[in-house]
């Protein structure tokens, strides 16, 4: 099924919604030769694989087939009420979207949630991942934390007011891009900016970020034991500025991981590959390129 969508009008490249077992995500693909490479986002309000990486995208494409997955209950995906395990749920929905377009093996580039997913499926689903990047992801428990108390308390208060008052709304999600999500509040595009707007008034992120009682649907399970059992290469690159997790902590996933490198870029946050795209797509396709046992 192909979508034309107000998403095209404001940029973001056609898709369409592939079968993920009971359920359907919504994928475009960019680039047409090379490695498959798997983009999965954050879960910031109104975000999709698109508005986390439209700035990344086409030094990726330039050589490597860009599979852009939004996950259950962001973008044109699915919605889906509750999970009863969000990492694993989602993991094992991208696996299942992957099959049904035939891809056997690809490299993963995600951002936050997106990373904490990609490497539930690592574990569950070894045959799918080549190498994986992840950035901004809190998928263990152990050590997380933001980076001082006092973002701490701005992100609570951020995220709390999302819905309260006249609820969700277009300077709200500025609001949490400009003070949370990113080092340089120049990053901010209005364009994606109006695109993320779209997205939030979808089924899946309105049930999710639409309702505090539902806010970012599902269980953020503790992966920490099942991290372990992860083989392929994992690059855990941070913000130095980003709020939501200690540099610490950060560097703790490289150390749970049986094969991880960490990388820290100063002048990023959360969203780094919007930040500094050129440096983050050069340095995350060196890693990527390089070979893995038995290449």
């Amino acid at each position: 099924m192909t979508t034309t969508t107000i998403a095209e009008s404001l940029g973001a490249p056609a898709g369409r919604l592939v079968a993920a077992g009971e359920h359907k995500l919504h994928v475009a693909e960019v680039g047409e030769g090379g490695r498959p490479t798997v983009f999965l986002h954050g879960g910031g309000p109104g975000c999709t694989s698109w508005t986390d990486y439209w700035p990344t995208i086409p030094y990726f494409a330039a050589d490597r087939r860009c599979v852009l997955v939004d996950m259950l209950n962001y973008g044109y995906s699915d919605a889906v009420p509750s999970m009863a395990k969000s990492w694993t749920f989602q993991g094992d929905h991208v696996a299942l979207a992957l099959q049904d377009l035939g891809i056997g093996s690809a490299d993963f580039v995600c951002n936050s949630v997106g990373g904490s997913a990609a490497l539930a499926l690592a574990a569950r689903h070894p045959e799918l991942v080549r190498r994986l990047v992840l950035t901004g992801s809190e998928p263990m428990h152990r050590g997380a934390g933001p980076l001082t108390p006092e973002l701490g308390a701005l992100t609570r208060e951020l995220v709390g007011g999302f819905t309260q008052g006249e609820g969700p709304t277009k300077e709200k999600i500025r609001e949490i891009m400009i003070r949370l999500e990113y080092w340089d509040p120049a990053a901010v595009d209005e364009n994606n900016l109006e695109l993320r707007w779209h997205y939030m008034q979808q089924p899946g992120p309105h049930s999710t970020w639409g309702t505090a009682e539902n806010m970012m649907s599902g269980t953020p399970e503790d992966l920490e034991e099942l991290m372990r059992t992860v083989q392929a290469p994992v690059l855990v690159f941070w913000g130095r500025q980003d709020v939501f997790a200690t540099h610490e902590y950060a560097k703790s996933i490289a150390d749970t991981v049986p094969h991880g490198d960490f990388y820290l870029m100063d002048n990023a946050g959360h969203h780094m590959e919007e930040e500094r795209p050129r440096d983050f797509a050069g340095l995350v396709k060196a890693w990527l390129d390089m070979p893995v046992d038995g290449e």
